[in-house]
């Protein structure tokens, strides 16, 4: 079989929340795999669900803009329909959360090195 997938896909269980028209509709899913473009979701009654949507993943605490790029019985993979430009800025809590991993990494590395 012919592998056409120009990225890397990762494996995936998590949950996910899909929202359209104008938010006030909305469906649970899975998310059963990802890549840095787009997502494999598994979702009940998922026909019913529009080409271009809202994809959240709150674990992960993103949220995206996607596209519908094929759909099978309950499954719909999707792309990313909205790329962050490169150089946009990175949210102030994403820089606090750095911050504070990078200062207990630190920490972690000193008690390694004690005696």
């Amino acid at each position: 079989m012919l592998d056409r997938r120009r990225e890397q896909r990762w494996p995936a269980y998590l949950g996910g929340k899909i929202s359209f028209s104008k938010r006030f509709s909305a469906a649970d899913c899975l998310v059963r795999n990802t890549s840095p473009r787009g997502a494999r979701l598994v979702i009940y009654n998922g026909c019913f669900v529009p080409d271009e949507f809202d994809l959240s993943i709150p674990c992960k605490r993103v949220s995206y803009r996607v596209r519908a790029r094929w759909r099978r019985f309950e499954v719909i993979g999707v792309e990313i329909a909205h790329l962050p430009a490169a150089g946009a800025p990175v949210p102030l809590h994403y820089v606090r959360r750095i911050r504070q991993l990078e200062a207990e990494n630190s920490r972690l590395k000193n008690r390694l090195q004690e005696p």
